[in-house]
């Protein structure tokens, strides 16, 4: 079975106390998007181990990797004896902030729950991938929503307007692990997510605008200055709604006007960036 592992962008990031478990509550936007991987998910008929590979040799295969641990996961709750070959088609960039690695866990979860469980039920399945990794429950979902807690605490949340998503990212990959570190040592800015929630029911692009916020953005440039020289080059061109998404490397742009997003998506490419040109998937 060979499904489609959709990645998200974060239109704004509010990130709030530490918790016990050293993760943060966090209050965001997030949105699926049409940029997304291959995961591709086949029964042995031979051995007794799992494995994964993938096209990608950037990609870490070993048990760190996000797909092997939601196969575990299901695994472990699910008496799941049966072995897979996962085979990963990266299209979504690695460090990235756009859910690349959870959107393949996703995948996963849910692959092997149409095998062997195809009664069950999605909480459940929310659930399981909760204790694989803060974005996996929105992956599986794949729904714009408020996402709150860790990541958990997932509501749908209705958009007017399906915007073009024009996304860049520099060749440095950023850790999220550090840049939220990094973040808890200097000031954050604070965006209002229920103002920002207003404007995209409303389709207002104004308040959008204002409040197209992300905590964590002030610490990656810190680490990786061509955050701010992406989202400033974004502004000059026009596109007031942009932002970095996720804990970075990514910066994005959202139009109405997918020809002028092509424009530039060819300026950044030509200054070496990598650049995608999608849309919101909902």
């Amino acid at each position: 079975m060979i499904l489609k592992a959709p990645g998200k962008i974060n239109l704004a990031i509010n990130v709030l106390e530490k918790r016990d478990d050293g993760y943060h509550n966090v209050d965001m936007i997030s949105v699926p998007i049409g940029l997304h991987d291959h995961v591709e998910i086949t029964e042995l008929v031979q051995g007794n181990e799992t494995f994964l590979t993938c096209d990608d040799i950037e990609l870490v295969c070993d048990e760190s990797n996000l797909a092997l641990k939601a196969y575990k996961a299901m695994q472990e709750n699910f008496q799941i004896k049966k072995p897979y070959r996962i085979e990963i088609y990266k299209r979504i960039p690695i460090e990235a902030g756009l859910a690349g690695g959870s959107a393949d866990a996703a995948a996963v979860i849910k692959t092997v729950a149409h095998y062997h469980k195809p009664t069950i039920s999605l909480e459940r399945l929310l659930e399981v991938g909760e204790t694989v990794g803060s974005d996996v429950p929105f992956c599986l979902l794949n729904k714009p929503c408020r996402v709150q807690g860790r990541g958990e605490i997932l509501t749908p949340i209705k958009i007017k307007e399906n915007y073009h998503v024009l996304i860049v990212k520099p060749k440095k990959g950023l850790s999220t692990k550090v840049v939220y570190e990094r973040a808890d040592l200097i000031e954050k800015v604070h965006p209002n997510i229920d103002l920002l929630i207003k404007g995209l029911e409303e389709g207002n692009e104004k308040i959008i605008t204002e409040n197209m916020v992300n905590s964590l953005q002030n610490a990656a440039i810190e680490m990786c200055p061509d955050v701010r020289e992406i989202i400033l080059s974004l502004k000059q061109m026009g596109f007031d709604m942009c932002s970095m998404s996720g804990s970075g490397s990514a910066c994005f742009a959202l139009s109405k006007d997918v020809k002028a997003l092509q424009y530039a998506s060819k300026f950044f490419a030509s200054k070496g960036y990598l650049t995608y040109l999608t849309s919101f998937n909902i």
